[in-house]
Protein backbone atom coordinates (compact mmCIF):
# COMPACT_ATOMS: atom_id res chain seq x y z
CA UNK A 1 0.00 0.00 0.00
CA UNK A 2 2.77 2.41 0.68
CA UNK A 3 3.88 2.18 -3.21
CA UNK A 4 0.03 3.30 -4.38
CA UNK A 5 0.29 6.01 -1.75
CA UNK A 6 3.83 7.40 -3.02
CA UNK A 7 2.14 6.83 -6.61
CA UNK A 8 -0.39 9.30 -5.58
CA UNK A 9 2.00 12.13 -4.12
CA UNK A 10 3.71 11.65 -7.10
CA UNK A 11 0.90 12.39 -9.49
CA UNK A 12 -0.34 15.15 -7.40
CA UNK A 13 2.67 16.62 -7.47
CA UNK A 14 3.31 16.70 -11.44
CA UNK A 15 -0.02 17.88 -11.26
CA UNK A 16 0.83 20.67 -9.24
CA UNK A 17 3.73 21.57 -11.59
CA UNK A 18 2.31 20.84 -14.88
CA UNK A 19 -0.72 23.07 -13.73
CA UNK A 20 1.77 25.60 -12.49
CA UNK A 21 3.76 25.75 -15.71
CA UNK A 22 0.54 26.68 -17.58
CA UNK A 23 -0.49 28.83 -15.84
CA UNK A 24 2.83 30.47 -15.44
CA UNK A 25 2.82 30.88 -19.34
CA UNK A 26 -0.88 32.11 -19.76
CA UNK A 27 0.40 35.17 -17.71
CA UNK A 28 3.24 35.39 -19.62
CA UNK A 29 0.90 35.35 -22.82
CA UNK A 30 -1.11 37.90 -21.08
CA UNK A 31 1.44 40.68 -20.57
CA UNK A 32 3.00 40.12 -23.75
CA UNK A 33 -0.62 40.99 -25.31
CA UNK A 34 -0.80 44.10 -22.78
CA UNK A 35 2.86 45.25 -23.74
CA UNK A 36 1.95 44.60 -27.30
CA UNK A 37 -1.68 47.07 -27.14
CA UNK A 38 0.34 49.40 -24.99
CA UNK A 39 3.08 49.99 -27.90
CA UNK A 40 2.09 52.75 -30.38
CA UNK A 41 1.35 52.05 -33.47
CA UNK A 42 3.10 53.78 -35.88
CA UNK A 43 1.77 54.40 -39.34
CA UNK A 44 4.24 54.92 -42.37
CA UNK A 45 4.62 58.22 -43.26
CA UNK A 46 3.33 58.81 -46.78
CA UNK A 47 5.40 62.42 -46.37
CA UNK A 48 8.70 62.57 -48.28
CA UNK A 49 11.38 65.50 -48.06
CA UNK A 50 12.02 66.53 -51.87
CA UNK A 51 14.05 69.07 -52.53
CA UNK A 52 13.47 70.26 -48.98
CA UNK A 53 9.96 71.14 -49.75
CA UNK A 54 7.18 68.33 -48.02
CA UNK A 55 5.56 66.29 -50.73
CA UNK A 56 2.54 63.46 -50.23
CA UNK A 57 2.95 60.41 -52.10
CA UNK A 58 0.07 58.76 -52.23
CA UNK A 59 -0.71 55.39 -54.51
CA UNK A 60 -3.89 55.01 -56.58
CA UNK A 61 -5.92 53.57 -53.50
CA UNK A 62 -5.02 56.47 -51.00
CA UNK A 63 -6.07 58.49 -53.75
CA UNK A 64 -9.79 56.73 -53.83
CA UNK A 65 -9.51 56.58 -50.26
CA UNK A 66 -9.23 60.60 -49.32
CA UNK A 67 -11.79 60.84 -52.00
CA UNK A 68 -9.19 63.16 -53.99
CA UNK A 69 -10.63 65.29 -57.12
CA UNK A 70 -8.36 67.95 -59.25
CA UNK A 71 -8.43 70.52 -61.97
CA UNK A 72 -5.79 71.58 -64.29
CA UNK A 73 -5.78 75.54 -64.18
CA UNK A 74 -6.09 77.93 -67.41
CA UNK A 75 -4.57 81.29 -67.75
CA UNK A 76 -6.90 83.70 -67.21
CA UNK A 77 -7.73 87.25 -68.34
CA UNK A 78 -10.46 87.83 -65.55
CA UNK A 79 -11.13 91.07 -63.74
CA UNK A 80 -9.91 90.59 -59.86
CA UNK A 81 -13.14 91.74 -57.59
CA UNK A 82 -12.51 93.67 -54.41
CA UNK A 83 -14.93 92.64 -51.90
CA UNK A 84 -16.10 95.05 -49.34
CA UNK A 85 -17.80 94.92 -46.00
CA UNK A 86 -21.52 96.49 -45.89
CA UNK A 87 -24.18 97.24 -43.77
CA UNK A 88 -27.48 97.22 -44.46
CA UNK A 89 -28.74 100.63 -42.63
CA UNK A 90 -32.35 101.69 -41.18
CA UNK A 91 -34.40 103.70 -43.49
CA UNK A 92 -37.08 105.75 -41.15
CA UNK A 93 -39.46 107.20 -43.75
CA UNK A 94 -40.00 103.63 -44.59
CA UNK A 95 -41.65 102.88 -41.23
CA UNK A 96 -45.90 102.98 -41.71
CA UNK A 97 -47.58 103.03 -38.47
CA UNK A 98 -51.35 102.45 -37.99
CA UNK A 99 -52.74 104.30 -35.21
CA UNK A 100 -56.07 104.94 -33.54
CA UNK A 101 -58.14 107.43 -35.16
CA UNK A 102 -60.42 107.70 -31.63
CA UNK A 103 -60.76 105.64 -28.26
CA UNK A 104 -62.96 102.67 -28.48
CA UNK A 105 -62.63 99.10 -28.87
CA UNK A 106 -60.39 97.83 -31.95
CA UNK A 107 -62.46 94.87 -33.71
CA UNK A 108 -61.20 92.83 -36.86
CA UNK A 109 -63.72 91.95 -39.89
CA UNK A 110 -65.13 88.36 -40.58
CA UNK A 111 -62.96 87.98 -43.43
CA UNK A 112 -59.75 89.90 -41.81
CA UNK A 113 -56.83 88.17 -40.16
CA UNK A 114 -55.27 90.84 -37.66
CA UNK A 115 -51.56 90.51 -38.15
CA UNK A 116 -48.77 89.65 -35.70
CA UNK A 117 -44.97 90.27 -35.24
CA UNK A 118 -43.28 89.15 -38.20
CA UNK A 119 -46.07 88.99 -40.65
CA UNK A 120 -46.30 90.25 -44.21
CA UNK A 121 -49.08 92.53 -45.06
CA UNK A 122 -50.32 94.03 -48.53
CA UNK A 123 -50.89 97.71 -48.87
CA UNK A 124 -54.48 99.01 -49.51
CA UNK A 125 -56.29 95.95 -47.05
CA UNK A 126 -58.95 97.17 -44.42
CA UNK A 127 -57.58 95.80 -41.35
CA UNK A 128 -59.30 96.67 -38.98
CA UNK A 129 -61.78 99.06 -37.36
CA UNK A 130 -61.94 101.11 -33.63
CA UNK A 131 -65.65 101.82 -32.65
CA UNK A 132 -67.84 103.20 -35.47
CA UNK A 133 -64.74 105.44 -36.91
CA UNK A 134 -63.85 104.54 -40.51
CA UNK A 135 -61.95 100.89 -41.12
CA UNK A 136 -58.64 100.96 -40.54
CA UNK A 137 -55.99 100.29 -44.40
CA UNK A 138 -52.62 99.79 -44.79
CA UNK A 139 -50.99 102.44 -46.72
CA UNK A 140 -47.45 100.50 -47.84
CA UNK A 141 -47.01 96.99 -47.71
CA UNK A 142 -44.17 95.11 -45.33
CA UNK A 143 -43.58 93.15 -42.64
CA UNK A 144 -44.91 94.22 -39.15
CA UNK A 145 -42.27 94.85 -36.63
CA UNK A 146 -44.04 95.80 -34.13
CA UNK A 147 -47.56 95.37 -32.37
CA UNK A 148 -49.38 97.91 -29.95
CA UNK A 149 -52.56 96.06 -29.60
CA UNK A 150 -54.99 93.30 -29.93
CA UNK A 151 -58.53 92.75 -31.18
CA UNK A 152 -61.30 93.23 -28.58
CA UNK A 153 -59.24 95.87 -26.55
CA UNK A 154 -60.18 99.29 -25.33
CA UNK A 155 -57.57 101.46 -27.26
CA UNK A 156 -56.84 105.56 -26.86
CA UNK A 157 -56.89 107.98 -29.70
CA UNK A 158 -53.69 108.02 -31.24
CA UNK A 159 -52.55 104.69 -29.58
CA UNK A 160 -50.10 102.58 -32.03
CA UNK A 161 -51.62 99.32 -33.26
CA UNK A 162 -49.06 98.27 -35.97
CA UNK A 163 -45.73 99.37 -36.74
CA UNK A 164 -45.24 98.50 -40.77
CA UNK A 165 -41.63 98.42 -42.21
CA UNK A 166 -40.73 97.83 -45.65
CA UNK A 167 -38.13 95.91 -46.40
CA UNK A 168 -38.03 95.62 -49.85
CA UNK A 169 -35.17 96.89 -51.90
CA UNK A 170 -32.77 97.73 -48.90
CA UNK A 171 -29.83 100.19 -48.46
CA UNK A 172 -27.00 99.08 -47.48
CA UNK A 173 -23.85 101.40 -46.55
CA UNK A 174 -20.63 100.11 -48.09
CA UNK A 175 -16.89 101.21 -46.53
CA UNK A 176 -14.78 102.28 -49.04
CA UNK A 177 -10.87 101.83 -48.66
CA UNK A 178 -9.08 104.64 -50.29
CA UNK A 179 -6.84 101.76 -52.09
CA UNK A 180 -10.33 100.93 -53.78
CA UNK A 181 -11.44 101.55 -57.23
CA UNK A 182 -13.82 104.21 -57.44
CA UNK A 183 -17.23 103.59 -56.68
CA UNK A 184 -18.97 102.41 -59.27
CA UNK A 185 -22.75 102.27 -60.69
CA UNK A 186 -23.87 98.77 -59.98
CA UNK A 187 -22.20 96.73 -57.46
CA UNK A 188 -23.30 92.61 -56.34
CA UNK A 189 -24.33 92.71 -52.51
CA UNK A 190 -23.86 89.25 -51.15
CA UNK A 191 -25.16 88.00 -47.63
CA UNK A 192 -24.48 84.31 -45.99
CA UNK A 193 -27.96 83.74 -45.20
CA UNK A 194 -29.98 79.92 -46.60
CA UNK A 195 -30.92 80.94 -50.07
CA UNK A 196 -29.81 84.69 -50.04
CA UNK A 197 -27.66 84.61 -53.02
CA UNK A 198 -26.49 87.83 -54.98
CA UNK A 199 -28.20 90.76 -55.16
CA UNK A 200 -27.61 93.69 -57.76
CA UNK A 201 -27.26 96.85 -56.30
CA UNK A 202 -26.87 100.74 -57.90
CA UNK A 203 -25.25 103.43 -56.68
CA UNK A 204 -27.47 106.55 -54.54
CA UNK A 205 -24.29 107.93 -53.49
CA UNK A 206 -22.00 109.12 -50.58
CA UNK A 207 -23.25 108.23 -47.23
CA UNK A 208 -23.51 111.79 -44.81
CA UNK A 209 -21.53 109.73 -42.56
CA UNK A 210 -18.42 107.72 -42.11
CA UNK A 211 -18.95 104.17 -41.84
CA UNK A 212 -19.25 104.34 -37.96
CA UNK A 213 -16.72 100.91 -37.09
CA UNK A 214 -13.94 101.56 -39.56
CA UNK A 215 -14.30 105.83 -40.07
CA UNK A 216 -13.82 105.29 -43.69
CA UNK A 217 -15.74 106.94 -46.07
CA UNK A 218 -18.80 105.07 -46.63
CA UNK A 219 -21.22 105.20 -49.85
CA UNK A 220 -24.87 104.27 -50.53
CA UNK A 221 -25.92 101.16 -52.79
CA UNK A 222 -29.90 100.57 -52.86
CA UNK A 223 -30.46 96.33 -53.76
CA UNK A 224 -32.73 95.71 -56.71
CA UNK A 225 -34.50 93.62 -54.55
CA UNK A 226 -34.83 91.87 -51.26
CA UNK A 227 -33.99 88.75 -49.89
CA UNK A 228 -34.15 85.95 -46.69
CA UNK A 229 -32.69 88.14 -43.79
CA UNK A 230 -32.14 91.26 -45.06
CA UNK A 231 -32.93 93.61 -41.98
CA UNK A 232 -31.06 96.62 -40.72
CA UNK A 233 -27.63 95.30 -39.07
CA UNK A 234 -27.31 92.65 -41.30
CA UNK A 235 -23.36 92.49 -42.75
CA UNK A 236 -23.18 92.31 -46.24
CA UNK A 237 -20.66 91.75 -49.10
CA UNK A 238 -20.18 94.32 -52.05
CA UNK A 239 -18.39 93.00 -54.82
CA UNK A 240 -16.89 95.51 -57.10
CA UNK A 241 -14.77 94.76 -60.46
CA UNK A 242 -11.22 96.62 -59.76
CA UNK A 243 -10.40 96.91 -63.49
CA UNK A 244 -7.11 99.44 -62.23
CA UNK A 245 -5.44 95.95 -61.55
CA UNK A 246 -3.83 93.46 -64.07
CA UNK A 247 -5.72 90.47 -64.34
CA UNK A 248 -3.54 88.21 -66.10
CA UNK A 249 -2.83 84.63 -63.96
CA UNK A 250 -5.13 81.63 -63.36
CA UNK A 251 -8.10 81.34 -61.61
CA UNK A 252 -7.34 78.91 -58.50
CA UNK A 253 -11.05 77.78 -57.46
CA UNK A 254 -12.57 78.23 -53.67
CA UNK A 255 -13.05 74.95 -53.06
CA UNK A 256 -8.85 74.08 -53.52
CA UNK A 257 -7.80 76.96 -51.34
CA UNK A 258 -7.19 75.58 -47.43
CA UNK A 259 -5.97 77.59 -44.46
CA UNK A 260 -3.11 77.20 -41.61
CA UNK A 261 -1.78 79.15 -39.54
CA UNK A 262 -3.39 82.10 -40.94
CA UNK A 263 -2.33 81.55 -44.47
CA UNK A 264 -4.36 80.34 -47.35
CA UNK A 265 -2.62 77.23 -49.87
CA UNK A 266 -3.76 74.84 -52.36
CA UNK A 267 -2.21 71.43 -52.92
CA UNK A 268 -0.63 70.68 -56.06
CA UNK A 269 0.11 67.49 -57.82
CA UNK A 270 3.75 67.28 -59.09
CA UNK A 271 5.97 64.41 -59.99
CA UNK A 272 3.62 61.69 -58.45
CA UNK A 273 2.63 63.42 -55.02
CA UNK A 274 1.61 66.69 -53.71
CA UNK A 275 2.98 69.51 -52.51
CA UNK A 276 1.30 72.52 -50.73
CA UNK A 277 1.58 75.83 -52.83
CA UNK A 278 0.64 79.48 -51.15
CA UNK A 279 -2.21 80.87 -52.64
CA UNK A 280 -2.59 84.91 -52.19
CA UNK A 281 -6.51 85.71 -51.77
CA UNK A 282 -6.30 89.45 -52.23
CA UNK A 283 -7.56 89.55 -55.71
CA UNK A 284 -10.67 87.52 -55.85
CA UNK A 285 -12.23 86.33 -59.19
CA UNK A 286 -15.54 84.92 -60.08
CA UNK A 287 -15.13 81.34 -58.80
CA UNK A 288 -11.86 82.05 -57.18
CA UNK A 289 -8.87 83.90 -56.93
CA UNK A 290 -6.84 85.49 -59.55
CA UNK A 291 -3.18 84.39 -58.48
CA UNK A 292 -0.50 85.93 -60.84
CA UNK A 293 2.80 83.80 -59.69
CA UNK A 294 3.40 80.66 -57.84
CA UNK A 295 0.89 78.65 -59.82
CA UNK A 296 0.91 78.48 -64.20
CA UNK A 297 -1.58 77.38 -66.09
CA UNK A 298 -1.48 73.45 -66.56
CA UNK A 299 -1.20 73.03 -62.71
CA UNK A 300 -3.09 70.60 -61.04
CA UNK A 301 -4.79 71.57 -58.06
CA UNK A 302 -6.92 69.41 -55.68
CA UNK A 303 -10.38 70.38 -55.23
CA UNK A 304 -11.85 67.67 -53.36
CA UNK A 305 -10.15 66.40 -50.28
CA UNK A 306 -6.99 69.24 -49.98
CA UNK A 307 -8.23 69.42 -46.10
CA UNK A 308 -7.37 65.35 -45.96
CA UNK A 309 -4.22 66.14 -47.66
CA UNK A 310 -3.50 69.06 -45.10
CA UNK A 311 -4.17 66.49 -41.77
CA UNK A 312 -2.02 63.46 -43.65
CA UNK A 313 1.10 66.37 -43.75
CA UNK A 314 0.61 67.41 -40.28
CA UNK A 315 0.05 63.83 -39.17
CA UNK A 316 3.61 62.73 -39.91
CA UNK A 317 4.82 65.73 -37.72
CA UNK A 318 3.28 64.11 -34.80
CA UNK A 319 5.68 62.03 -32.58
CA UNK A 320 5.11 59.32 -30.09
CA UNK A 321 8.90 58.99 -28.30
CA UNK A 322 10.85 59.17 -31.23
CA UNK A 323 9.11 57.58 -33.93
CA UNK A 324 7.17 59.68 -36.46
CA UNK A 325 3.44 59.07 -38.22
CA UNK A 326 1.88 58.38 -35.20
Amino acid sequence: MRWLVRLIASAAVIALAVYLIVTYREHQTRLAAQAARAEPVVAPSRVKDVQGEAMIVLDSGDVARLGLRTVVLRSSNATPVRRLTGELIPEPDRITTVRAPIAGRLSVPDNAHWPGFGDRVAAGREIAQVSDAKPLVFARGGVVTQVGAQPGEMVQAGQLLLEITDYDRPLARVAWPSDAPPPPAEVTLSFEAPGAGAVPARLVGAAPSADPVTRLPAYLYRAGHSWVGARPGAVVIASVADRSSPGRGVIVPDRAVVQWEGLTWAFVASGGGFRRVRVPIDRPASGGFLVGAGLTAGDTVVIEGAEQLLSEEFRARVTVGDEPGE
